[in-house]
């Protein structure tokens, strides 16, 4: 063993030996490489056995015949628990399979007996059992941005932080990926329930140090009461993964408590199915949210977002499919189609208003379909089919999109270029790009993120961050669009910092094809806006309130039928308007 990896095992042994979780059936702590290495059975151990836990039969171990049990310690350290009883030796690799390698938490196969376990021992001391749904939001930026070995140290510190939070008669468990379940034994009200999930959300929204880098997360948790006498332990679980989802629908950070109205709405295990019968019978569609110049207060473009009208239960939340999507990869097809409706919508456009300058159609592009090696083909066939100027169409890209394989989408958005189309970053300052990206990919506009609009003229840092983005916006060239715009005097302050465009409830709701048509026709608009029951989602963006379909209200005309003064959506329409 090299001398730093003999450090990091003594290291790690010692502190193993404080804990109180080494002892004298602890043979020894060895690196990955050198457990290899060890004897020829424990090769023949990696040639038959995988995942990260086993057992070491017949091997020779300090010259004691005995049966080992490799257990995971750390990221890259094992130790070989010895037994000289095979079943003893078959018990802890049964135990071990049941818990988590990275967080040392019970997994997923523990929700089968031990469950079944806690609700029986429940019932008969007449105390009733909460689910909690623990779904981390956003966090495959952190690996996407960091890799997945700070992504792992993340997961361990949140990991300990749920165990805090948990009782001493309670369990953490990590159910997979992102996502833990926490089973509080003896509850006896659903407001205890609920107090514990505000204690979860709170304690994930703690910043974790690593480094020198201070990252701040959230959490979707999803509350359930078993019924008394429950036999099925699985419809328990189910129902706090879709209390679980409907806390998602109430944005980032929330919880929310499981009622019999909940069963009736999307869950993961009807998603997939529903979303492919809802793609091939065209019940998605698209609305477009006007942007608007801050200068001239006249509509230049407009941002094309997903809509699904479903037959059985009306406009569907994008929160409630959006996951899904990308989770199913029905994500590239579904953004396929939007392309080539995009495309086409935007030359009925320049054919419907031939003397008026063409409308800028902003277009949203998730991570798994830019991966796509055919996306540069598909989008010069929606093109070319369409007859769209690709002039008037931008690639809207997240930065998780970007940082995703950054080779790659350079390579891709280069040729998307080629074509001649324009790029923009969206929500830039949420995610952990970094400032270069801006040269490197050659963007051509900059949209800053509705979180940090929110605060400005409230928030000083918020406003010196909007401050210092424009100029450097301003520097390279790029063209500035500030995000969810709700109030007269965000207009004014962001004028004032020489934003170029803005999109929000302010000017307009998303509206049907037939409405921006309308305002491009000379007996178009000004017209009032009333924010409806619709949100900003789009196919990569955040959770959002309920869409309905826009509202259409006029009140005036103007020469070329663009000109957006808004007037009625002021702070109170900020209550309905979504994140």
């Amino acid at each position: 063993m090299a001398d730093r990896q003999q450090q990091q095992a003594e290291a790690l042994s010692a502190r193993l030996d404080k804990d109180g979780r080494a002892g004298r059936d602890l043979a020894w702590i060895v690196a990955f490489s050198v457990v290899i290495a060890l004897t020829a059975y424990t090769t023949d151990f990696f040639s038959r056995v995988t995942g990260w836990a086993g057992e070491l039969s017949d091997t020779n171990l300090n010259g004691v015949l005995a049966l080992g049990v490799l257990i995971p310690l750390a990221a890259t350290f094992y130790a070989i628990r010895r037994y000289r009883d095979a079943s003893a030796a078959r018990d802890a690799l049964a135990e071990l399979a049941q818990h988590d390698r990275l967080t040392g938490l019970p997994n997923r196969s523990f929700l089968g007996d031990g469950f079944t376990t806690i609700l029986r021992r429940a019932d008969r001391a007449g105390g009733r059992v909460a689910v909690l749904f623990v779904d981390l939001d956003g966090f495959k930026k952190i690996n996407d941005a960091y890799g997945f070995d700070i992504g792992d140290d993340v997961m361990r510190v949140l990991a300990d932080r749920l165990r805090q939070v948990a009782g001493p008669d309670d369990t953490v468990v990590r159910y997979g990926g992102d996502e833990f379940v926490l089973i509080c034994a003896g509850m006896t009200t659903a407001q205890g329930a609920e107090r514990t999930a505000r204690q979860v959300v709170g304690a994930i929204e703690e910043p974790v140090t690593i480094g020198g880098d201070r990252l701040r997360l959230s959490a979707s948790v999803g509350v359930a009461i078993a019924e008394a006498h429950c036999k099925r332990p699985d419809d328990v679980l189910h129902d706090a993964d879709v209390a679980m989802y409907q806390a998602k629908a109430l944005g980032a950070g929330r919880y929310a408590l499981f009622d019999r109205s909940m069963r009736d709405r999307i869950t993961p295990s009807t998603i997939d199915r529903r979303l492919r019968d809802a793609l091939a019978s065209g019940e998605f569609r698209l609305v477009y949210q006007p942007i608007v110049s801050l200068w001239t207060k006249r509509m230049v473009g407009v941002e094309a977002l997903l809509r699904w009208h479903d037959p059985e239960r009306g406009v569907v939340r994008p929160s409630e499919f959006l996951p899904a999507l990308e989770e199913s990869g029905l994500i590239v097809p579904l953004g396929n189609w939007i392309l080539e409706e995009v495309c086409a919508q935007s030359r009925r456009w320049q054919d419907e208003h031939p003397d008026r300058p063409p409308l800028n159609i902003k277009c949203n592009v998730s991570a798994r379909q830019l991966a796509q090696a055919n996306f540069v083909d598909h989008l010069a066939t929606s093109l070319e089919r369409s007859g769209a100027d690709p002039a008037h169409l931008t690639l809207e890209i997240s930065e998780g999109a970007l940082m995703y394989d950054v080779a790659s989408a350079w390579s891709t958005l280069r040729s998307c270029r080629h074509l001649g189309v324009s790029l923009a970053l969206d929500d830039f300052g949420t995610g952990y790009s970094s400032l270069g990206y801006l040269r490197q990919f050659n963007l051509d506009l900059l949209k800053i993120d509705k979180s940090f609009v929110d605060g400005l003229g409230r928030s000083r840092e918020d406003t010196t961050i909007i401050e210092h983005v424009i100029g450097m916006a301003k520097a390279l060239g790029i063209v500035t669009v500030a995000e969810g715009v709700e109030t007269e005097q965000q207009v004014d302050l962001l004028r004032s910092l020489n934003c170029d465009l803005a999109q929000g409830w302010y000017f307009s709701n998303p509206q049907p094809p037939s409405v921006i048509s309308h305002l491009l026709t000379p007996s178009g608009t000004p017209h009032e806006w009333r924010p409806a029951d619709g949100d900003e989602d789009d196919l990569t963006g955040p959770d959002a309130d309920a869409a309905a379909p826009p509202v259409d209200r006029f009140a005036g005309s103007t020469q070329d039928g663009a000109d957006l003064d808004g007037t009625a959506a002021g702070p109170e329409a900020s209550a309905e308007a979504p994140a």
